[in-house]
């Protein structure tokens, strides 16, 4: 049964999102309205997710996807009024398709190496299908609609990009009503992560992801820099001496791209 409810059968009159992807449209007559149903989703996470990675293997031989799939490509994401309804649901398609790229060309050492199978970047493979046969790659649905649309920088957090520096991806489905309760762990879990961001006191120096550089401005329109972003989800230690000692020397750690990849022992 195709997860989202109808409130009417009456077709809306359809305007396209001015400074938006020509194929992100946005309905205005909410008698059209829809909820998606985010159980199939959450249980595949639970199921496959495991320590912050995925069982690429599993998902594959199991065939995990098909459905999720086959429910998504119906949707039309515009008739999600709620806004953190319809994050929940970028967001969660989002991940669950980077995982179906992965599993489309698994066996990987990493997710770049589907641009030497393809010769296309992963992020710009127009793969991603939903309402009226339109096609979304992954870096439009992170970069034409969920970043200009929520201006969220939390949203760095819970988009999976498959690799090992990545924030982890957790074993649930992102919801609309504990969404910013979601953002907000992965943001402290993934700022007091030592492998991936880290103190350096002697130095007075912070050592982040790189995907602080990336995705700067991001961080800054937000919170007016990158330092005040981060002390927002530190541990109290770190952040009491970033604020008594004045740190702003910011120095980029190297990205590893190896594949989050779960292995059963």
């Amino acid at each position: 049964m195709c997860k989202f409810i109808y409130r009417s059968i009456l077709l809306s009159a359809v305007l396209f999102c001015a400074g938006c992807s020509n194929k992100e449209v946005r309905i205005t007559d909410s008698s059209k309205s829809i909820h998606y149903d985010f159980s199939e989703m959450d249980g595949f996470f639970k199921k496959y997710v495991s320590e912050g990675k995925v069982n690429y293997l599993k998902v594959k031989d199991e065939k995990a996807l098909d459905k999720i799939i086959n429910d998504v490509k119906s949707i039309e994401p515009y008739l999600i009024e709620d806004g953190n309804e319809r994050l929940s649901f970028w967001i969660n398609a989002y991940n669950i398709y980077t995982i179906k790229l992965i599993t489309e060309y698994y066996p990987l050492n990493s997710i770049t190496d589907i641009r030497d199978i393809t010769g296309t970047d992963p992020w710009s493979i127009e793969f991603i299908e939903m309402a009226g046969g339109r096609k979304f790659s992954l870096d439009e649905i992170e970069k034409t609609i969920i970043i200009p649309k929520y201006k969220d920088p939390r949203v760095h957090y819970a988009l999976v990009c498959a690799a090992e520096s990545c924030p982890v991806i957790i074993p649930e489905a992102y919801l609309p009503e504990k969404l910013d309760v979601q953002l907000d762990r992965q943001a402290e879990i993934f700022l007091n992560d030592k492998k991936k961001n880290y103190l350096v006191k002697e130095d007075n120096e912070l050592n982040l992801s790189r995907i602080y550089r990336w995705y700067g401005k991001d961080f800054i329109n937000k919170d007016s820099s990158v330092i005040n972003h981060v002390i927002k989800y530190l541990n109290n230690d770190d952040k009491n001496f970033i604020v008594e000692n004045g740190t702003d020397d910011i120095s980029y750690l190297e990205y590893s791209w190896e594949l989050n990849d779960f292995k059963e022992k």
